[in-house]
């Protein structure tokens, strides 16, 4: 009775802890702000551009198109605000769990499904991207039903049975879509490929051919897509490729992967485990020696299973080093953590191999010790989504718009990055859409590299909008910037920016203004004396810009022609 009660407290938390976190995807999903790769969804699945557009702005874009097929017809229908792009990745993530815990049901307990899956929605990478408009979760989704279809692979491969075309058909239908929703995904696959020709050596050749489809096609989307018309660089980007950036990025990766209270969890297993000195015992192979048959009969961890579910991010941890280092730097935690769910399966592996064959003292008190920390795991990261974790953008703009005389003004916005990630002209459109879609029609944003701040090359037009601002006149805002840059950074651009604006000395009257979405945003505004600029614009000292008739020209949301 005492063995089933522990074992039904486990169960009964673990799936408590699911349910929170399942039903905590869709809670908050407005609380912040898109941030900026969410911004370049929202421009690229725009309600009520043509569908010629649609695919214009996709081919910019330096990842493949499946994602933003998806969420185009999603956006259709319910909208392209925070709400509706955000429910879509949510509706994902929580599928991804739902087909986990259902798919591997011949494989692991159903406790040991519940606490993969628990830790997965306590994690902060799934949660954080079941409610970010990108196509993270939506290859959670598809990693999980190749997992599933590697694992049945595997258990006929076990029972020595041929027939398996059901299998590797949905596995080669799936590998060609998933590797067209995140080039990693398509690494995962190439992964589970090598994986399965080590157990499956009859069936090398079909993988083979596998691999070689996905290489090709991927390829050839690279060749004839990106690299003609993406107006991203494809060599240089904010990516770097010296040794402590490989380092700080496994390391993210593994703390947006485990919280410290998952990391006793499986501390917890793993001292279970080690109580049960028979996991290392591995049974003598009858009719063959080869490697491949031994590791088939072994238990954990030297079994199959464990293999694929170590195997898999190992290499695409390799892949995405090896790739960045001898094509273009693409190696960042959340790329390498497309293949998630093979840590979640090796959590449940590691659960059924540990605490149920313990002794019952120890499979108790692990039991016991579980439970709460699992169902805490999941409650405190979903009750932290209160707190707004994103960039300003929302926020910001609001801030602006508080302004009654910066209507139908320009506003500066300072692009931090550097001109060699864009293709020329991309950034201005890129950007100024960014900005203007929490400002709507309010001010049009019109956008300067912060390099070229700093060389003191400015337009005329800005320039005498600048000066008459800092001159105490109009709108007081002088610059806007959010995405990666410091508080540091823009207050050196905005001395720079003075100096370009013949003003070096009126640092006086430049404020920061600093908005806060968890991440930074600033504003840089002249504070003094001020009136509208509308009722000024016919004041001599007016720049010629103010003195025209009409607003300031507000920056198009279409596409620039692909280059």
């Amino acid at each position: 009775m005492r063995a089933k009660l522990d074992g039904l407290i486990a169960v009964g938390s673990f799936g408590i802890a699911c349910a929170v976190g399942l039903v905590g995807a869709f809670a908050g999903l407005k609380v912040s702000s898109f941030w900026i790769d969410e911004l370049f969804t929202a421009w690229i699945v725009e309600v009520g551009i043509s569908l010629d557009e649609f695919v214009a702005r996709i081919v910019t874009d330096v990842h493949p198109p499946v994602y933003y097929v998806l969420a185009f017809a999603y956006a259709q229908l319910f909208g392209d605000d925070e709400v509706a792009l955000r429910s879509f990745s949510a509706i994902c993530a929580v599928a991804a769990i739902l087909l986990f815990i259902v798919a591997t049901r011949a494989y692991f307990s159903l406790a040991a499904r519940l606490f993969g899956a628990a830790l997965a929605t306590g994690s902060f990478f799934w949660f954080y991207h079941a409610q970010n408009a990108r196509g993270y979760s939506l290859a959670f989704l598809i990693g999980v039903a190749m997992l599933a279809i590697s694992l049945s692979i595997l258990a006929k491969r076990a029972r020595r049975e041929t027939r398996m075309l059901p299998e590797f058909a949905g596995l080669a239908v799936l590998m060609l879509i998933g590797s067209f929703v995140h080039f990693y995904l398509m690494y995962e696959c190439l992964a589970i490929l090598i994986v399965l020709g080590f157990f499956c050596p009859r069936q090398r050749l079909v993988l083979a051919v596998f691999a070689a489809i996905l290489l090709t096609s991927t390829g050839l989307y690279v060749k004839l897509v990106i690299e003609e018309f993406s107006q991203y660089s494809t060599t240089t980007n904010w990516i770097h490729g010296d040794l402590s950036w490989y380092f700080d990025q496994l390391r993210a990766a593994l703390v947006y992967s485990f919280t410290r209270k998952a990391l006793l969890a499986l501390a917890i297993c793993a001292v279970a485990l080690a109580t049960q000195w028979r996991f290392f015992a591995r049974s003598t192979p009858v009719a063959s020696t080869s490697t491949a048959d031994v590791l088939a009969l072994g238990r954990f961890p030297f079994d199959p299973q464990t293999a694929l579910f170590v195997g898999v991010p190992v290499i695409v941890l390799a892949g995405g080093i090896v790739s960045s280092l001898l094509i273009a730097p693409n190696f960042t935690d959340r790329n390498l953590l497309v293949c998630a769910p093979f840590l979640w399966a090796f959590c449940a592996k590691l659960y059924d191999a540990s605490v149920p064959g313990a002794g019952q003292r120890v499979r108790v008190a692990a039991n016991l010790l579980l439970a709460p920390i699992v169902l805490w795991t999941v409650i405190s990261m979903t009750l932290g989504r209160d707190r707004p974790w994103n960039e300003p953008f929302r926020e910001s703009a609001d801030w602006i718009r508080a302004f009654p005389e910066c209507r139908d003004r320009p506003i500066m916005v300072i692009n931090a990055q550097p001109r060699a990630w864009f293709k020329p002209g991309y950034s201005e459109i890129l950007y100024a859409d960014f900005y203007a879609n929490y400002l709507g029609d309010f001010a049009h944003p019109q956008v300067v590299f912060k390099e070229d701040i700093l060389a003191h090359k400015i337009t005329d037009e800005m320039k005498e909008y600048l000066q008459w601002r800092v001159d105490g006149n109009g709108c007081p805002i002088l610059a806007w910037s959010i995405h990666l840059i410091t508080e540091e950074e823009l207050a050196e651009a905005g001395r720079e920016l003075l100096k370009a604006v013949d003003r070096p000395d009126a640092g006086r009257v430049m404020q920061m203004k600093v908005l806060r979405d968890g991440l930074p945003g600033y504003v840089l505004y002249a504070e003094g004396p001020g009136g509208s600029e509308g009722s000024q614009s016919r004041d001599p000292r007016a720049p010629p810009s103010q003195r025209k008739t009409g607003p300031a020209p507000t920056p198009t949301r279409k596409a620039p022609t692909p280059k």
